[in-house]
This record gives structure tokens, C-alpha cells and sequence, in this order.
């Protein structure tokens, strides 16, 4: 594990760099945002201490998802790599399952938030103004094929 020290403003990494690592803050705080920098940049969160971040980039060797800047002056990171991940897993048990945690939580926010675009452009192209909609369904019992997108969802929401 490595420390990292970030003045306010600094980039961490940027959305699209390659995922090899994760972060967890010990001094300060992030913003996470996409499209950092341009005219529709929007922030997803902010992080404080005891925060991590990255996690997602490490286990699926995706690139980033997001922008991650330093929120404060001195940010103190720590920077755990892919190879030092196996070894963290093996002497910090219970930061690992506070990590997975937060991953599940981040995952049904998500999912949360697609249900509600669903319901959105099904309750949109559907024309139905006004119409109360059962809260679990959605109202894709009348859309076969965003039913279909949200029972796969559900489902896999339900496995992890």
C-alpha cells in the first residue's frame, strides 16, 4: 500500500484511465464526477475519510468509470494495487467486506436510479398521464419488452 498526498483540484485518475488499482482516503476528501472538465460534467459523490473508491476498476479490470478529483488541500490517500489486493484480503477481512458492501449499495442505488428512467420512459412512450403505477412493477406488466430488462436486472441484483 502506498500513500499518496493530492493538493485541491488534483486529478487522481480520470475516466477511461485503466483500472489497477483502488483508494481508500485517509486524510480529506474526493469529488467523483463524469465528463470532468466539459460542458455536462456532472458530480456523482463526494468522499470522506474512510471512504474507498476505484474498487469497481480493480475487480473487473474495466477502465474508469468516473473522474476522481482532490477535494482538499493534503488529501491523503492510500493506494492499493492489483497486486497488493490479494494480500489486503488476507490481513484486513473486515475492511474487504466493508468494501463489497459499499459496492452492493452503489449497485442498487443504480439499479434504483434505472428503474426510475424505466418507469419514466415507459410511463413517457406509453402516454399514460396520470396513471397511478403499481410502486414494484414499474408498470412494465404493459411493456413486455422493459419488463423483460427489469426482471433480468431484479434478478441479477437478487443473486449478488
Amino acid at each position: 500500500m502506498r500513500e499518496e498526498k493530492y493538493r485541491k483540484g488534483q486529478v487522481v485518475f480520470r475516466q477511461g484511465d485503466p483500472g489497477d488499482c483502488l483508494y481508500y482516503i485517509r486524510w480529506g476528501s474526493v469529488g467523483v464526477y463524469a465528463n470532468y472538465g466539459e460542458k455536462n460534467e456532472e458530480r456523482l459523490a463526494e468522499l470522506r475519510m474512510e471512504d474507498y473508491f476505484g474498487e469497481m476498476g480493480l475487480l473487473d479490470h474495466a477502465s474508469r468509470s468516473a473522474t476522481v478529483v482532490s477535494l482538499d488541500h493534503g488529501t491523503v490517500l492510500s493506494r492499493i494495487s492489483e497486486d497488493e489486493f490479494e494480500e489486503f484480503l488476507r490481513e484486513k477481512p473486515a475492511r474487504v467486506v466493508d468494501i463489497l458492501s459499499r459496492l452492493s449499495h452503489k449497485l442498487r442505488d443504480t439499479t434504483k436510479k434505472y428503474l426510475q428512467v424505466c418507469q419514466a420512459v415507459d410511463e413517457s412512450v406509453g402516454g399514460r398521464t396520470g396513471e397511478v403505477v403499481d410502486s414494484e412493477t414499474y408498470g412494465f406488466e404493459k411493456n413486455d419488452k422493459l419488463k423483460a430488462i427489469h426482471d433480468e436486472m431484479q434478478a441479477e441484483t437478487d443473486a449478488e
